[in-house]
């Protein structure tokens, strides 16, 4: 069963006063963009936002931590037959109260909830904010093609034995389901009082498509939500759980290509380090999109076509997989187009160790560019990605004209959809 890691840890007994079931509105918000200074009011800083004895969930000087891998060498990138791309840093970006929540994302338990998945790699539930910085420049407001995902993970323990490797970049792990359940519980809560039209002057309902969430559309509703989503984070996280984080950015100048870098912090020192992505040469940090010359570098060495699931990092010679680096150097059918976007999309066949992030962020929009009348399943067309400019999973993606508007890509709604049911297995379960 997909979800015997979650039940395994929960009586078997249903709760007779079990919740209603969530619905994917309720554990991927998204905010819309920010119009000008004065629409900041309801938006969330990261800077605002402090655990219950008061401890800044990212302080300032580990946030410094995070940007200066971001900017620094563990980014650069060679490109051939040009100077090296690395991500840069505009004025006003270093600023951590510049950095807002763009979205936030509920998940039961990370890399995946396929029973494959949980069997090598355990499960950890998240929560993760996605941030990106706005400025205001010459009193007008700028949001940056620039992102940041801050990872808390509830974490219960190290099981043992462990898989053997010669190189693991992580140790499987299991879920804290305790504290989990009461950050649950509290976004239950929140879907609850919505319904009730506590929020505004008429009760709001999250039995929709992903969209802007309906509170943050609703202009009466809007503040309190924001405010109410600041206790939740407040009350259910802290900095000793944020363990991961990512960067995407562009160079400082330039408006391509895309570079992407995901961070760990060290187990003992606490010490944030660039990690190999998985699904690169073994030793490359750093991942990069353009839309000419090759157009991703380096190139990828997936892993989402194998039979067998590991923990461990397969040698490159080892590895069997796709990824839309193929589609992106070809001109590809548009079956071929479909048959391969389908895998990238799939959470039960691709997730963060065995596929790249270009992939990822790019699978929605190469379908739709190549086969426009596939319908995609969960996600209003208003927030699907329409311009190949927009590389954003969830959150503000660039689009024709350099726009910034929300965005939510077919791999965001299959992996939300993946979390509701897993979210409502572990409600009903006591």
């Amino acid at each position: 069963m997909a979800f015997a890691a979650i039940l395994s840890f929960t009586s078997p007994a249903v709760v007779a006063d079990a919740p209603a079931p969530l619905h994917p509105l309720d554990v991927s918000i998204l905010f819309p963009a920010p119009k000008d200074a004065a629409d900041l009011v309801n938006f969330i800083s990261v800077a605002d936002l402090a655990d219950a004895s008061g401890t800044p969930l990212v302080s300032v000087p580990r946030f410094q931590e995070f940007l200066a891998i971001a900017a620094g060498d563990a980014s650069k990138i060679a490109v051939p037959g040009g100077p090296p791309a690395q991500i840069g840093l505009p004025d006003g970006v270093e600023d951590i109260k510049n950095w807002f929540i763009a979205g936030i994302r509920v998940d039961v338990g990370a890399p995946g909830l396929s029973k494959n998945i949980m069997t090598a790699f355990g499960q950890i539930p998240q929560v993760r904010l996605i941030l990106q910085p706005v400025t205001i420049e010459d009193g007008k407001l700028k949001i940056h093609d620039r992102a940041a995902h801050m990872i808390f993970s509830f974490i219960g323990g190290i099981p043992k034995p462990q898989e053997i490797c010669i190189k693991q970049p992580l140790p499987k792990v299991d879920p804290d389901f305790i504290h989990f359940r009461a950050t649950l519980a509290a976004f239950v809560s929140l879907r609850d009082d919505l319904a009730k039209g506590t929020f505004g002057a008429t009760p709001i309902t999250t039995q929709g498509l992903l969209d802007i969430h309906p509170a943050l559309a609703d202009p009466k509703a809007r503040k309190p939500f924001r405010d109410r989503l600041v206790e939740i984070l407040d009350k259910n996280l802290s900095a000793g759980q944020l363990g991961s984080m990512a960067a995407m950015g562009l160079p400082k100048s330039d408006p391509e290509p895309w570079i992407f870098i995901a961070m760990q912090r060290q187990p003992g020192t606490g010490k944030l380090v660039a990690v190999p992505s998985p699904a690169l040469d073994g030793n490359a940090t750093a991942e990069l999109v353009r839309f000419f010359g090759d157009k991703v570098i380096p190139a990828p060495i997936s892993d989402n076509l194998n039979e067998t699931m590991t923990i461990c990092s397969r040698p490159p010679s080892d590895r069997k997989g796709v990824s839309t680096a193929t589609l992106l150097k070809a001109s590809p059918t548009e079956q071929d187009t479909i048959t391969l976007t389908n895998i990238i999309a799939d959470p039960s066949k691709s997730h963060f160790f065995n596929t790249d992030c270009v992939s990822c962020h790019t699978e929605t929009r190469l379908l739709r560019s190549k086969s426009p009348t596939t319908k995609i399943e969960g996600v209003a067309d208003t927030v699907l990605p329409k311009d190949r400019w927009n590389v954003r999973n969830f959150g503000w993606g660039r689009e024709a004209g350099g726009d910034m508007r929300p965005t939510i890509t077919r791999r965001t709604a299959t992996e939300t959809a993946e979390v509701v049911k897993a979210a409502n297995a572990l409600l009903q379960a006591q």
